[in-house]
């Protein structure tokens, strides 16, 4: 009986815990009022989504309208976010891509963590991969496109390294290219080596062909 109680309350707590996590998004993951995705794309995109944000917990969603809720996109998104429960955690942490159907306008909201980790770079960065979609009315491809590249950025911050430190610091050119610049080194070195023990000096089209051979052997 014994046996039979503790497993009972272990349940209920293993229940509750479950329940916990799942409170944290009060919103679905996609909200579609302008009616861009059939039934099977919302239900697919929206399995995708909620695992990135379990994943990560933190809020990444998506909120489509065909009249705009405020006088701009930017304010839209922010009051639907603000206003409506979304974010993860007490800093309200997420980020929610918003379309408004009848202006055609679209806004990338931030908030929390969500600032830090979707920097202006990191804005850019997803911008340029979402936008060809969007101009084209390939919503569910957008939508994607949006879903893959929030979880890679989202990785790089949970790695300490968000998208603008990682990709235009000085530091991380310089060691990423370390292994080039070492390259070229040794390859001029062994130019000159050559030379001075062949006692003659070589013409600038002769040692452009040498150099060259060495990095085709190199690479």
């Amino acid at each position: 009986m014994k046996r039979i109680f503790s497993c009972l309350v272990l349940l209920l707590i293993t229940t509750s815990f479950v329940v916990t996590a799942y409170a944290d998004f009060q919103n679905p993951a996609i909200v579609d009022d302008a009616g861009y995705l059939m039934q099977s794309e919302l239900a697919s995109l929206s399995k995708e989504l909620d695992e990135v944000r379990e994943k990560y917990g933190f809020e990444v969603a998506i909120y489509t309208e065909s009249d705009m809720t405020s006088s701009t996109a930017e304010a839209s998104s922010d009051d639907i976010y603000d206003y409506q429960g979304y974010g993860a955690g007490e800093n309200d942490d997420g980020i929610m891509l918003y379309i408004c159907s009848d202006t055609r306008e679209y806004h990338f909201t931030t908030h929390g963590k969500g600032l830090r980790y979707f920097n202006s770079n990191g804005l850019a960065y997803l911008e340029s991969k979402v936008l060809p979609y969007l101009e084209d009315d390939n919503y569910y491809k957008a939508f994607s496109v949006y879903i893959e590249t929030t979880e890679e950025l989202l990785q790089m911050a949970t790695d300490g390294k968000p998208y603008n430190e990682k990709q235009y610091s000085m530091k991380y050119l310089f060691e990423r290219n370390l292994p080039l610049l070492a390259l070229t080194y040794l390859a001029n070195f062994s130019i000159l080596k050559k030379t001075f023990l062949k006692g003659n000096i070589m013409t600038f089209s002769e040692q452009l062909n040498e150099y060259l051979s060495i990095l085709n052997c190199s690479a």
